[in-house]
């Protein structure tokens, strides 16, 4: 069979289905993909919340040096629990919890310049550092002297091998002014170099 031919004006008249519908539905497509990914990507956290919302007033450190203050935690019911308030006031805490390979994992609690608190491992690897303290914007390795950004914890200056690891945050909770850590996060805490 042979396809019909078209006189000149059938072909400039002819009407076609508009392909901007397909269009605008594709890059609608393209965008939520984009968007959940950057978003599940990340842990479900959006940029610029790693450590949550402000739970202590905004301050500054600039032209301070913080070093961390020892605390005793409270264990009980599966929960590592310290006081929000501790932490406030001393702007960086540490203290060191046994995991269930007999290893002291050490840990701290800080207040970010935000008013964010992050709580977690305040291991620096692979040089071994256990301590961290605050200056100005950074987070500062007490041993090798490698530092991070004090708000998300991204690499600036020292170590490179030590800069690849930033200390693990473990997720606390909040509740009536107590910081609240899952000990099975300490339990199964293993260096990560």
């Amino acid at each position: 069979m042979s396809k019909k031919m078209l006189s000149k004006k059938e072909q400039f008249t002819k009407t076609e289905k508009s392909k901007l519908p397909l269009i605008l539905g594709g890059i609608g497509i393209l965008v939520v993909a984009v968007i959940l990914f950057v978003v599940l990507g990340s842990g479900g956290q959006v940029e610029g919340e790693y450590f949550g919302n402000a739970v202590a007033p905004a301050r500054s450190y600039i032209g301070e040096f913080i070093s961390m203050t020892p605390v005793e935690p409270i264990i009980e019911d599966g929960q590592i629990r310290i006081s929000l308030d501790e932490v406030d006031q001393n702007n960086i805490i540490s203290f060191e919890i046994e995991n269930n390979q007999n290893e002291l994992v050490p840990l701290m609690a800080y207040i970010t310049p935000s008013g964010r608190i992050f709580v977690g491992s305040s291991m620096c690897e692979p040089c071994r550092g256990r301590t961290f303290s605050l200056a100005g914007e950074t987070l500062v390795c007490d041993a090798c002297r490698t530092t991070y950004n004090i708000e998300n914890h991204e690499f600036i200056s020292g170590s490179v091998a030590c800069g690849s690891y930033p200390p693990v945050n473990m997720n606390p909770t909040i509740e009536d002014g107590i910081i609240i850590i899952d000990l099975d996060s300490v339990l199964n805490w293993r260096s990560r170099a």
